[in-house]
């Protein structure tokens, strides 16, 4: 079991300022791997069934390489990890 102490703290306060923060980065990946991703998130969306706007903008981090997958994890976890 990972050893949460180790984890890193949010960079935000809330995940909105997070995406809007990391939509305005530099891609980390080259327009023909962006284009790959959104290939396969487009086919995984239509056979999951996935049109919800909120969910399709967390998508469009990796898809566009604002975030490597480990910090887009960490986001998605955050955002959706009710406040103690």
């Amino acid at each position: 079991m990972p050893d949460s102490s180790h984890t890193p703290q949010p960079p935000f306060d809330n995940a909105d300022a997070w995406r809007n923060a990391a939509m305005q980065r530099t891609s980390l990946c080259d327009a023909a791997e962006s284009d790959q991703r959104k290939i396969l998130a487009d086919v995984h969306n239509q056979k999951e069934g996935i049109c919800d706007p909120d969910v399709l903008a967390d998508q469009m981090l990796y898809i566009l390489g604002k975030m490597d997958v480990d910090e887009y994890q960490n986001y998605l976890l955050f955002k959706h990890t009710p406040a103690s």
